[in-house]
């Protein structure tokens, strides 16, 4: 996987867990996605410069985390690039392991 793509699965996850609770924290993101928690700040930080996530401080030391219309949006782009790449991957394997099949059958 190259580099753009796993910062993209990670800001996907991000948004998408952001989309589903705004009681979501960085501790629990970092823990979910299998990264530091230092990295998941660094890429909150960058979801809010994008304009992709809005923070709300609750009590002092608290904060929420809300998906912007944005975020949303982007979010959606980055679903259906997963997914279309996913299907395309599961295709080219479909189509080489008929190709392996056949090879194996008329041996």
């Amino acid at each position: 996987m190259s580099r753009k793509a796993r910062e993209d699965a990670i800001i996907r996850d991000i948004l998408v867990r952001v989309g589903e609770s705004e009681h979501v924290n960085q501790r629990t993101l970092a823990k979910e996605l299998g990264i530091a928690l230092g990295m998941t700040n660094s890429y909150v930080k960058r979801c809010v410069r994008k304009g992709l996530i809005k923070i709300s401080e609750i009590p002092p030391n608290r904060y929420a985390y809300y998906l912007t219309p944005q975020g949303f949006t982007e979010k959606t782009r980055l679903t259906a690039e997963f997914l279309s790449s996913s299907l395309t991957f599961f295709r080219r394997a479909r189509v080489q392991y008929g190709d392996i099949y056949e090879q194996c059958t008329a041996a």
